[in-house]
């Protein structure tokens, strides 16, 4: 869950503070001039770059890199001359600066996503951090570019404003910053309130590796993508305790299938998935089970990336049957006998099948774990990848 938090906070960072720097700088040299401008900037900028780099590690990259604007900024509006003649002129170069540098980060989005792929963790999907980036930087340059606007009609004398309406448009072009601050961080907050209350799943590659994250449909998913899922099978004697799929499941209503199988959600290990759904559903908590084998597996809704595992030590199940259909042992002759009545699932035939050729449904084969890995090393074989 910690993991899950993580992610999602990684994922939802509030684009304000990229800017943050800039635009009190902007604001103070406007109000204050421009000592006043690097005074509170500075020390504003230097504060965020810690406070990402603790929180935000995965981050910090992405941050220095748009903060390459404020400091560019700052120093060439520090060049320019401040003389009584050119001060008026010069007056709101910064926000036309401002401007530039947004229609260049516009202009080079796609460099800064390449940038953010390379460059970050592939744990790290920057997609909805780049979305809200661009998502906000049309909002300033609305504010920035309206506020130029009428400054530059008052300049060519269209419109004629006393000292102090000069004044409360600062105050305006200021509180249009801060709601717009404090709307950003509401909004940021909402998002991962609903996400961490939403299931969310790993997108991955061929390989098995992170490479983005889908939300969790319930019922038939919009877009096919591939996703890890944990299954396992309780074997005694031979024998296999299956459990029936609830009459409601949208692709395999009423269907025999493993007892436990289950999607990895977004920053869940292989492993602290496959315990959560053991002990949720039979009230047990492993010590050992043993990984088998992978596979990929396509239906009509999805890809699926499977890790299969089995447990021997099957003292102690306690199914609820508020969350389960059905549970039963099935014997070898049983199975046999009804693989062709179309009451099993596609993925349980095709598992019976690896089961079989790793000599676990002989009798005696499952009471070592040492054991039990050397005889699935020795007789597994085929098209079926294995993990060590």
């Amino acid at each position: 869950m910690d993991e899950l938090k993580k992610q999602i906070k990684d994922s939802f960072y509030n684009p304000m503070l990229y800017f943050l720097p800039l635009l009190f700088f902007i604001v103070m040299d406007d109000f204050y001039g421009l000592n006043m401008a690097w005074k509170i900037s500075f020390p504003v900028a230097l504060c965020l770059i810690f406070y990402v780099y603790w929180f935000y590690n995965r981050l910090f990259l992405w941050h220095l890199l748009l903060s390459v604007g404020y400091i560019l900024i700052g120093l060439i509006v520090s060049l320019i001359p401040e003389k009584p003649e050119s001060k008026e002129i010069f007056q709101y170069s910064d926000e036309a600066l401002f401007i530039l540098f947004i229609l260049i980060l516009i202009i080079r989005k796609s460099s800064l996503e390449k940038f953010a792929t390379k460059a970050l963790s592939y744990e790290m999907p920057m997609s909805n951090n780049v979305n809200e980036l661009f998502r906000l930087i049309n909002n300033l340059i609305a504010i920035v570019s309206l506020y130029l606007i009428v400054i530059a009609l008052e300049a060519f004398g269209v419109f004629s404003f006393s000292r102090e309406q000069v004044q409360n448009l600062h105050y305006a072009y200021l509180s249009a910053f801060l709601l717009l601050g404090v709307f950003e961080t509401i909004r940021v907050y909402i998002i991962r309130y609903r996400l961490l209350h939403e299931d969310w799943l790993p997108i991955i590659n061929d390989e098995g590796k992170v490479t983005g994250s889908s939300q969790y449909f319930h019922e038939l998913p919009p877009k096919k993508h591939i996703h890890p899922v944990v299954r396992l099978h309780f074997i005694d004697n031979g024998i296999l305790y299956l459990q029936q799929r609830k009459a409601d499941d949208f692709d395999e209503a009423s269907l025999w299938d493993a007892p436990v199988s289950r999607h990895v959600r977004l920053g869940e290990s292989i492993y602290q998935s496959l315990k959560y759904k053991i002990q949720k559903l039979y009230n047990i908590e492993p010590l050992k089970f043993l990984f088998l084998t992978n596979y990929k597996y396509e239906n009509s809704t999805e890809f699926q990336y499977v890790y299969l595992f089995v447990l021997c030590k099957t003292d102690g199940l306690k199914p609820d049957m508020n969350k389960i259909q059905a549970t039963k042992w099935w014997t070898q002759n049983q199975i046999e006998d009804n693989l062709t009545a179309s009451i099993f699932t596609e993925r349980f035939r095709i598992e019976y099948e690896l089961l079989k050729r790793a000599g676990l449904l002989e009798q005696e084969s499952c009471d070592c774990e040492c054991v039990l890995k050397n005889l699935i090393n020795n007789r597994i074989s085929g098209d079926v990848t294995r993990v060590d």
